[in-house]
């Protein structure tokens, strides 16, 4: 260890020239859990360290990010350390599709090259058993920490992604997320509107739509195509927050029963449902039963085509239907209206704490005619773009007689990084890695170069996961400073779990968005959504039960743990 820390020590000196690129926020949520089997191969792990065995061998990682300097900063600084390793940075081109899509060919091989990969959506590798479990690694002692590895993580975010049941855990968390709404105050103050609460009520979101346009501006920069409907950005997350407020009661029927396989004494049998407690759901303080879950489902006891869902898709479409004027003209094809808030011309736009550390840069790079969104802009406009003063506030809460809480946002863990299962020698030599980059040390290089603001393709989304690590400069204020209303994503979460398609099954997921296409375009009314989606379960719910590797037989038996189920994570 004397060793380690003497060579650390020259390292961070050096790591603080060097500048990164920083990946944009992926979207949080899948996370699963493989079938026991696969991890019985890594249980009986050996207390071996590096300062015993010299490590040698090849570590490729391979993210979606154009994030080449951060991650060949951390694998310069490991390589220092571990001379006969070779840690190979190849990293892919953002886009989730076309990154799963790479992920899935690197599983066609029976043993993976890749070492480490990134996303929320690994649910299939999992149900393989072709993914490492962390848990038995997150016991070990970090040889960079002289600690046990779990105790460098905050424990609400390893929470998030591990089964409450069996404690595995295949995806690896180690920086955090919120989403919110940024606002440009010269435009707000244009419009006449003075008091913005942190969290204000949907009428009040109303009224200041209606002022903002009246006044001349676009109200909300939103994008309005299926596939940016479906892919999970800025829509997914209203209409998940707002499913949420519509099914939070649902727990009471879905929780897991004593007799259950994951009823846990001392938990499940204290909890009383509370809406007004927006962690009353979270994984430590209830179980859920997948199988009551999808049986409820599919017999109708929670279904769609009912006045609640009426009365919410009323509620959004009073914001999001094209025909208020509160979207840019010709939204539903449109594929990036970030252009329209960073040149001033809208006044608000969804967004993530990875804003804070972009919109400088963003606006700079626009100005300099080196703008690399998708959206079109104006020459004119974009040569004129100047920092402005923004203001934040949370996701506005619906009214109704449906609505049963308070609306909740992403308050998540971001960083889903993931190891194919291989020999142990090699998944042990890929673990040595990813405990030095969620070490202090490994931390501090991290973020260090994702916050050097010449680094155009830097940022981060919110706080690191790791403990003892401080974020440098003015950006510790800037988080600090974080309103945080809940989380509606989480393990077994009721209204998360079906509010766009159906848990996350991809034939369920685009044809929903192409209905909240049709809804705010005004060819779908609210009841005829309401009908469509309670059909478009019903049509599919056979392959719904095949995606979750479930039957109906494990439906009408929900007491036992159903034999292909992979848990943990927000379904």
């Amino acid at each position: 260890m004397k060793q380690y820390r003497s060579i650390l020590g020259l390292l961070l000196v050096g790591a603080l020239a060097l500048t990164a690129c920083g990946a944009p926020a992926a979207e949080p949520a899948d996370v699963s859990a493989a079938p026991a089997a696969a991890a019985e191969e890594v249980v009986d792990i050996e207390e071996t360290t590096a300062e015993e065995e010299e490590l040698s061998g090849d570590i490729v990682v391979s993210i979606a990010s154009n994030d080449v300097q951060t991650y060949q900063a951390l694998a310069d600084a490991y390589m220092e350390m571990h001379p006969g390793v070779d840690v190979l940075v190849e990293l892919k081109a953002p886009g989730v599709d076309a990154y799963l899509q790479w992920v899935r060919t690197q599983f066609t091989s029976e043993v993976p090259r890749v070492s480490i990969v990134e996303s929320p959506h690994l649910r299939e590798f999992a149900q393989e058993g072709r993914l490492l479990n962390w848990a038995p690694y997150l016991n070990k002692i970090n040889p960079y920490t002289d600690e046990k590895w779990e105790h460098s993580f905050e424990d609400w975010g390893l929470n998030l992604v591990r089964d409450p049941n069996t404690g595995q855990m295949f995806t690896m968390p180690y920086m955090s997320i919120q989403t919110f709404w940024l606002y440009n105050k010269a435009l707000f103050e244009a419009a006449g509107i003075s008091d913005v609460p942190a969290q204000p009520t949907w009428n009040q979101f109303v009224e200041w739509n209606e002022k903002i346009r009246d006044a001349g501006y676009i109200p909300i920069a939103m994008e309005g195509t299926t596939e940016q409907i479906w892919g999970g950005g800025r829509m997914p997350w209203l209409m998940r927050s707002a499913m949420d407020q519509y099914h939070r009661d649902e727990l009471q029927s879905i929780r897991c029963q004593e007799g259950d396989w994951c009823f846990r004494e001392g938990i499940d049998d204290k909890w009383m449902y509370d809406p007004a407690d927006v962690r009353n759901d979270d994984p430590d303080r209830i179980s859920v039963n997948i199988s009551r879950h999808l049986k409820a489902l599919r017999d109708g006891d929670i279904n769609f085509n009912n006045e609640c869902t009426v009365e919410m898709m009323e509620r959004i479409g009073r914001v999001f239907k094209t025909e208020n004027g509160f979207v840019p003209e010709g939204w539903s094809g449109m594929t990036d209206a970030y252009p329209l808030f960073l040149t001033q011309k809208a006044a608000m736009r969804m967004v993530h704490g990875g804003i804070f550390t972009s919109l400088p840069k963003d606006i700079r790079s626009l100005a300099q005619g080196e703008y690399g969104g998708s959206g079109e802009v104006d020459e004119e406009d974009a040569a004129a773009a100047v920092e402005f003063e923004y203001g934040r506030f949370a996701f506005p809460n619906i009214e109704g007689p449906c609505a049963q809480g308070t609306a909740r946002a992403n308050e998540l863990t971001q960083g889903y990084l993931a190891i194919p299962l291989k020999d142990r020698a090699q998944n042990d030599l890929e673990v040595d890695f990813i405990m030095f980059w969620t070490s202090p040390q490994g931390m501090k290089i991290f973020l260090e170069n994702k916050l050097d603001p010449d680094n155009l393709q830097g940022g981060i989304a919110g706080p690191p996961l790791i403990k003892d690590v401080e974020l440098p400069g003015e950006w510790k204020e800037v988080f600090d400073n974080s309103v945080f209303i809940g989380n509606y994503e989480k393990p077994g979460a009721p209204g998360d779990a079906v509010a766009r398609g159906f848990f996350k099954y991809e034939v369920t997921k685009r044809e929903w968005s192409i209905m909240v296409q049709e809804f705010f375009a005004g060819q779908l009314t609210a009841e005829e959504f309401a009908a469509s989606y309670q059909a478009l379960l019903e049509d599919n719910f056979d392959g719904l039960l095949e995606y979750l590797n479930l039957t109906h037989e494990d439906l009408d038996n929900p007491e036992k743990r159903p034999p292909g189920w992979v848990a943990a994570g927000p379904y």
